[in-house]
């Protein structure tokens, strides 16, 4: 069974796909560290 990333209500089948996705909303928002720290302490691995 493959995992499953869940970050703000949307689930990804991958981690690159997850950040490939959200970069687009969240980069006005804060810089790529930022982001990178906000994913690493908010994504939920399920599988």
């Amino acid at each position: 069974m493959s995992k499953i990333y869940k970050i703000d209500g949307a689930k990804f089948p991958d981690m690159e796909t997850l950040k490939e996705s959200l970069w687009t909303l969240y980069q006005s928002k804060m810089s790529k560290e930022e982001f990178e720290t906000y994913v690493k302490d908010n994504v939920k691995e399920e599988g």
